[in-house]
């Protein structure tokens, strides 16, 4: 009877436990109405609740993902939402997810940004020159594939930026970088040129509402 009752309690306990580990876990994520708010320990930013930041609005899969990133990957939640295909969009999704049957991989675009920290620059690199250290300006900048389309001195939450935009082949960019604290944050955004400008403005809702900690 005793270990039966002594079983009972472990049991208890573990599903205690397991509940409180998920309840406590801090909450990323906000939706208020067409707005999604993220915030982690070193930023917060907003965009539109069609779009979703890496894993951070998981349930099950929060509790394991870092408070402070190198770096975060901000996607549209739907895979079909920037699609070549010309079929009507209900078509071409199942459940929100891409249905195969109606259309294929070369069909979705990819429309994306990442945001990462770092503590330095590497060396000879500005804030000025700041698209120049990523790899794909060496190798498109010598193969005539690059071009630098701006480059712009902003403010980001009020502290020192600068934003470039630069063409790639078909692809455009939106480049952003910001020094606070001893750290450099870089928002990268990329869209196809043919959907470059219908993305731009969740590019800069996530620039105009970035806050730095």
């Amino acid at each position: 009877m005793k270990s039966k009752i002594l079983s009972i309690l472990l049991i208890i306990c573990s599903i205690a436990l397991i509940a409180g580990f998920f309840i406590f876990t801090p909450t990323y994520i906000q939706t208020n109405g067409d707005v999604k708010h993220f915030s982690d320990s070193d930023m917060s930013f907003d965009i539109p609740n069609t779009w979703t930041v890496y894993e951070y609005d998981d349930a099950t899969k929060t509790p394991f993902l870092s408070s402070s990133p190198a770096s975060i990957i901000v996607n549209p939640a739907s895979q079909s939402t920037y699609s070549y295909n010309d079929g009507n969009l209900t078509e071409i999704t199942e459940n929100g997810a891409l249905n195969t049957s109606a259309t294929s991989a070369t069909d979705v675009a990819i429309v994306t940004c990442e945001i990462s920290k770092m503590d330095s620059l590497p060396e000879g690199v500005t804030l000025d020159n700041a698209y120049q250290s990523d790899s794909i300006y060496g190798i498109m900048e010598s193969s005539g594939k690059f071009n630098l389309d701006s480059a712009t001195v902003i403010q980001v939450d009020g502290k020192d930026a600068r934003q470039f935009v630069y063409t790639v082949s078909y692809t455009k960019y939106k480049d952003t970088w910001v020094e606070s604290n001893g750290h450099y944050y870089r928002i990268l955004c990329q869209a196809p040129n043919t959907f470059f400008d219908e993305a731009e403005s969740v590019f800069d809702t996530i620039v105009n509402t970035m806050k730095l900690k």
